[in-house]
Order: structure tokens, then C-alpha cells, then sequence
């Protein structure tokens, strides 16, 4: 992971750090995130719409089923994926990073030093199919995600990361769909301090960054689109270029000098994001990176060669997006 400033017969599997099945949030807060995000998203779809601009740390945190400890010794740094929220200048409450799927089922591992002891070389046969098209082709894959993600197929979830921030894993799942196939991903950009975006006790700016090998040749790459949902640590939304573009955002920005009192950009995620009819159009397409710009730890480099020819994909801005969708539809395998 590189920082700056103050820091997928069809198998598939998947490379990065994921939540744990079990959500501590009570009630009442899952139901008023859930609102809080609904609220008001008709007129937050467009892409023309401007941010909510939210400034300052989550003043509530809570799970968001996440591993809550590392149970292998030997690992020297274990970061909870905490959710928070944030509220902006017009009252609404925004979930920080993202309201995620913390109850779903995560992919298997195919490396986690965290609740195992590394390499698992028994994935393949942990692997069951989701079966989302009765009649579909079964495909496996290679995924890997700084640091977690969610995969959507066909609009159906599919599965999530096992450990949500770090240490890094490598996941692996399987399923079978009909063509053509939309593939979906929610990525995060995790950080320590919520509603900034900051990572650890030196505020790091992290970086995103997601690759995925399918076994029907599908991969990642410029034919995919991404869009950004929450970007931090920001001055402000005047460095906002057009189609949410925040690559002309200064790295690290000013209020890194005072980190707890930075802002954060939020767009309101369409609840139809995920599903086959959704119109990405107007999405930017993906920005490719070097591997070597995302990430040197062995959950992915021992296992490179299983994501052949994929790419590293997210927006623009790798340093400042923290949460990405991307989205894919392939109308049938690769010869």
C-alpha cells in the first residue's frame, strides 16, 4: 500500500481485505443508516450534482462487520473497518466510508494472516456456487482490493472481504450466471480516522485500487466504468472537476496541517447501482495502475500470476476516492 502525505466449469477469486459476517450496530442505527442514505437520493443521482461537503471526524462510530481482532500472533498491524457517520451543513447523516453489507456471506480466502495463519491452500475445495441463473455458465475468479470490496453479479451480492482494513487478504468465491453477465463492485479506501479519510496515528493519505481475473476471460481493465461516492480529505469542492473528477484536489490538501479538521465530499449511491439495467453511460471509465502503485504485500504478489493479464482499476484519483463503484457487462465468455 503506498501513502502519502501526513498516509473471480466458473471459479473465482478474489484478492483483499474484508468485513466478518457478524454486525454489532444495533438496530437502531442500521435503520437510520439506511435512511440516512435513502433520504433525499433522487436528487443526488444525476452526475451533475454537486457534493454534500461534510467537515471534520465521525462523531459516532460503530461495526460494520468487520473482524474486530487479529487471532494469528504474528501479525504486527491490525486495523478495524469501523463505519461512523457525518452529518453536512443541510442535517443529513452520511454513513463513512460506505454503508456496506455487513451481514452477508464473505468470499473464501485464499490468503488472510489475520484469523488464519496465511496461505490456504485448501481454497479451492472451501469454494461453493452461488447459483444466480439456474441455466448459467459456473465461472471462477481472482480479485484483490485495498482495501475491501463487495461483488455484486447480475445484481445479485455475491460475496465480501473477510477482513475489512488490514492486514491484506486474498478471497476466492464462485457462481453461475446467465450472459450476459453485469459485474459489480463496490470498493473502499478504508481509513482509521472516519469522515477524513486518514489512515493510522500519522493521518496517512491511503490509496484504492482493485484487479479481478474471472475465469471466463473476463478482467479488469479500461472497459469497465467508475464512479466515486465519497472522496477525502478535501479543503473543499472547489477543486471538483466535471463528472466528479477530483484528481486536480491537492495531495496532501491544507487542512492537512490541522487533519481532524478536513472536509469530505459525498454523493448519494443509486439503490439500482449493482443491477443489469442500470445506465452507467455517463460513468468515467476506469483509470489503469501499476501494480507497484497499489500494492507490494504478499496476499497479491504471491499470487500475481492468477490474475494474468487484469488490471488494477478505480477512478482518477487513487489517493483521494475512498469509495468506488465499478461496473462491467459482458455479453458472453471470451473465445
Amino acid at each position: 500500500m503506498r501513502h502519502i502525505g501526513l498516509l473471480l466449469q466458473l471459479t473465482f477469486v478474489v484478492f483483499a481485505v474484508g468485513c466478518s459476517a457478524e454486525d454489532t450496530r444495533t438496530a437502531d442505527q442500521a435503520s437510520e443508516a439506511s435512511t440516512d442514505e435513502q433520504a433525499g437520493s433522487s436528487s443526488l443521482d444525476s452526475i451533475d450534482a454537486a457534493p454534500r461537503v461534510t467537515s471534520g471526524i465521525a462523531q459516532s462510530t460503530f461495526s460494520c462487520g468487520s473482524v474486530s481482532r487479529c487471532t494469528n500472533p504474528m501479525v504486527p498491524r491490525f486495523g478495524e473497518a469501523l463505519c461512523g457517520t457525518v452529518i453536512d451543513d443541510a442535517g443529513r447523516s452520511w454513513v463513512v466510508p460506505a454503508e456496506v453489507n455487513a451481514t452477508g456471506p464473505t468470499c473464501v480466502d485464499m490468503y488472510n494472516d489475520c484469523t488464519e495463519t496465511g496461505n490456504n491452500a485448501a481454497y479451492e475445495s472451501q469454494l461453493s456456487t452461488l447459483v444466480i441463473d439456474e441455466n448459467g455458465s459456473e465461472v471462477t475468479g481472482h480479485l484483490f482490493g485495498d482495501n475491501f470490496f463487495e461483488l455484486y453479479v447480475n445484481g445479485q451480492y455475491v460475496c465480501r472481504d473477510s477482513v475489512g482494513f488490514v492486514p491484506f487478504n486474498s478471497s476466492a468465491a464462485r457462481f453461475r450466471a446467465e450472459y450476459p453477465v453485469t459485474f459489480a463492485v463496490r470498493g473502499i479506501d478504508w481509513g482509521t480516522h472516519l469522515g477524513v479519510g486518514m489512515e493510522y496515528d500519522s493521518y496517512n493519505i491511503g490509496d484504492g485500487g482493485f484487479i479481478a481475473h474471472f475465469s471466463d476471460g473476463t478482467v479488469t481493465g479500461s472497459s469497465w466504468k467508475c464512479q466515486v461516492f465519497y472522496a477525502a480529505p478535501v479543503d473543499d469542492a472547489s477543486c471538483v472537476g466535471e463528472n466528479r473528477d477530483t484528481s486536480a484536489c491537492p495531495v496532501p490538501p491544507s487542512c492537512a496541517d490541522e487533519p481532524e479538521s478536513c472536509g469530505a465530499l459525498h454523493w448519494s449511491v443509486p439503490d439500482d447501482w449493482a443491477m443489469p439495467d442500470f445506465d452507467d453511460s455517463s460513468w468515467p471509465s476506469a483509470s489503469i495502475y501499476a501494480a507497484e502503485d497499489v500494492t507490494g504485500v504478499p496476499a497479491y504478489v504471491d499470487y500475481a500470476a492468477l490474475f494474468g493479464d487484469a488490471e488494477f482499476i478505480w477512478t482518477k484519483n487513487l489517493d483521494l476516492d475512498n469509495q468506488v463503484l465499478c461496473r462491467v457487462t459482458v455479453e458472453a465468455p471470451a473465445p
